[in-house]
């Protein structure tokens, strides 16, 4: 027999309320939302405490959500105001260091392992690549975090980060203006247009 609230909207669940269609939109946005979560604050346990405290807010929320209205920039725009908050707090405190293995460091066995020269390249080229996206002012990094990695539409991202949409568009344009350097460069690819 088929759950019906596998079927269900976003908006329906969250519309719905109660603790098994909670868990349901929790399934539903586990991976992409904490994986935002990561690229954002590069810590696993904020980030973790950063996704429950969204869906808790998302929770208490219900009251005031538009009907509607869709879920998903909603959703993001509570998690990237938590990642923001939790970064400022991180900025005002010292660094704490660390021996363990970078966040998002890959942990499983390869079947083949890289020789020396391909792993020292992809170290290289994913240095440059996070080097570049680091790099960009935070606007244009959500939209590209928002864009690239979640797959949002551009007026999901502007609900989400409270911009007119022509405005997330731009940013994107000026993002990947500035990426296109380390990007031709992890390719190979030195020469221009």
């Amino acid at each position: 027999m088929r759950d019906p609230r596998a079927e269900a909207t976003d908006e329906e669940l969250f519309l719905q309320g109660g603790e098994t269609a909670m868990t349901t939109l929790v399934r539903r946005y586990e991976q992409p939302l904490f994986r935002f979560l990561l690229a954002w604050t590069r810590d696993t346990q904020a980030s973790e405490d950063i996704f429950q405290e969204t869906f808790l807010r998302l929770h208490r929320s219900r009251g005031s959500f538009r009907a509607g209205s869709p879920l998903k920039p909603y959703l993001y725009q509570i998690a990237l105001n938590l990642a923001r908050d939790a970064r400022a707090k991180a900025l005002a405190r010292p660094p704490a260091f660390s021996l363990e293995d970078p966040p998002g460091a890959r942990k499983e066995p390869r079947e083949t392992a890289p020789s020396p020269a391909e792993a020292a390249a992809a170290r290289e080229a994913e240095a440059r690549i996070r080097g570049a996206l680091e790099g960009l002012p935070e606007s244009e990094r959500t939209v590209v975090a928002l864009r690239v990695f979640e797959g949002l539409s551009f007026p999901e991202i502007a609900e989400a980060t409270g911009v007119p949409i022509p405005t997330a568009k731009s940013r994107m344009i000026y993002a990947l203006r500035r990426l296109r350097p380390a990007l031709e460069a992890c390719l190979g690819s030195g020469g221009s247009p």
